[in-house]
């Protein structure tokens, strides 16, 4: 292993001159960073047959790693933490908790605090063309990465100068009313732009290539569970949030194919694209979660749902989540925040861990993501 490289590329908040986002900033510049040379000396003299990169960003060979395991473990024997509303700042003109969330750069989150799903609320701006970023137009609109474009740009530089990593989720909830059959597939052709505006297609991970050879991504993900992780690293994932409303039937062509297209749906075991679902209580919902899991779909919970009680120190939905087999646990506090003990933390995470449930014997967390591979 060759020794530590002064060199890292800069997180947005441990960059020299580059202070967290104040409270009050409500659309925070997205800094920049170059990548280091350094980077890339060591990732290839730590690397086995690293490939080249493209103009584009694609690597046109898929890196190889020491990762004994990666053509046996599969993306749904992971546990790892995941945000809610990850682009979030702290709105001091509100009160209540939810408002008080103050998050932490995307970048950050990766680098520092174990985070591998992001949650991005969406709206599209007519007048600009862009994809924005935030939480309630006009009333909480504070955000790390003001733009879809910007959001995606900080998780691809981070993720450029890691390729070992395991796939980072993103989660898409479009927040704009649906409009009309023909200017639905426009408004859902332009995210489609905008996502292959900054990853390259070879990046992302379709549900056409989950499905592979058979009929239906549901019946794929039964019989073969989610790509193995050699075929995952070093990539990213799109889960459209919507449920049952305008934009969710148009990309999934009312429930029965996402052919061709980059995100994957929520639904249920039983519906024929079956491959990720949500149940945000760990507690009432313990059956679903295990019925959804033993589907080989990825599900996703909440570690915490009354923000102000679980401040105050009730870890029952955090401690359930981490007894089950949810895969992605999310939550508002992967970190610890000032004035409570409560935060997120995966014992034993490197910063995934084998899932208790559904992983098989001889998964260990440094199989998944070695930390030696994955700097801050």
């Amino acid at each position: 292993m060759s020794p530590p490289c002064s060199g890292d590329p800069p997180t947005t908040s441990d960059s020299p001159g580059l202070d967290r986002p104040r409270k009050t900033r409500f659309h925070a510049r997205i800094m920049h960073s170059r990548l280091s040379s350094c980077v890339w000396i060591l990732a290839l003299a730590s690397l086995a047959g690293c490939g080249d990169e493209t103009s584009a960003g694609s690597l046109e060979v898929r890196p190889s790693f020491s990762y004994p395991l990666d053509d046996v473990l599969r993306l749904h024997h992971v546990q790892t933490k995941a945000t809610h509303n990850s682009f979030h700042l702290a709105n001091p003109d509100l009160s209540g908790p939810a408002y008080a969330v103050d998050h932490a750069p995307l970048d950050v989150q990766l680098s520092k605090q174990g985070v591998r799903k992001f949650e991005l609320d969406v709206r599209h701006d007519e007048g600009t063309g862009e994809f924005e970023v935030a939480h309630v137009p006009l009333l909480d609109e504070g955000s790390t990465c003001p733009t879809l474009g910007a959001c995606l740009g900080v998780i691809k530089r981070w993720s450029d100068a890691r390729p070992a990593h395991l796939p980072i989720s993103i989660m898409l909830d479009l927040k704009d009313l649906a409009p009309g059959p023909g200017a639905v597939e426009a408004y859902l052709g332009e995210l489609h732009e905008a996502i292959l505006g900054v990853f390259p297609a070879a990046r992302v991970v379709t549900p056409d290539e989950v499905r592979g050879g058979y009929t239906t991504l549901g019946e794929a993900v039964r019989a073969e569970g989610w790509p193995t992780l050699g075929a995952l690293r070093g990539r990213v994932i799109f889960m459209l949030y919507n449920l049952n409303d305008g934009f969710e039937r148009a990309y999934s062509r009312d429930g029965t194919s996402l052919e061709g297209r980059l995100a994957f749906t929520r639904t249920v075991p039983t519906d024929p694209h079956a491959a990720w679902t949500q149940y945000d209580d760990p507690t009432v919902t313990r059956a679903l979660i295990e019925e959804a899991a033993a589907a080989n779909m990825l599900v996703r919970t909440r570690a915490e749902i009354d923000l102000a009680a679980a401040l105050a120190g009730d870890t029952t939905l955090r401690d359930a989540a981490l007894a089950g087999p949810a895969h992605f646990i999310t939550t508002d506090y992967p970190a610890p925040v000032e004035g409570s003990t409560y935060h997120l933390h995966i014992e034993d995470g490197t910063p995934a861990r084998c899932n208790p449930f559904t992983a098989p014997r001889d998964c260990t967390s440094e199989a998944l993501e070695d930390p030696l591979f994955v700097r801050p």
